[in-house]
């Protein structure tokens, strides 16, 4: 498979997804109330915002889920 060939086959999932939506799975529990998803179509990545609407993963909203996570399962510890 050549990289046109792999590039087509990308768009044409994207067009699917921007079509009749993304297919999410949960990927992460970050918190009882984050949680991060993956398109298993396209692969895009997803999470909570303030809001509870889901939002696109960027590095930045990466950092600051991994951060809530180490909060949380330090303040969850089991002693």
């Amino acid at each position: 498979m050549n990289s046109l060939e792999l590039k087509e086959m990308l768009l044409s999932k994207k067009v699917l997804c921007s079509v009749f939506g993304h297919k999410l799975i949960l990927k992460r529990n970050v918190t009882p109330n984050f949680r991060e998803f993956e398109c298993s179509c396209c692969h895009s990545q997803f999470t909570n915002d303030d809001k509870g609407m889901k939002t696109s993963l960027t590095p930045h909203l990466r950092e600051v889920n991994e951060t809530l996570f180490n909060f949380y399962n330090r303040r969850h510890a089991v002693a």
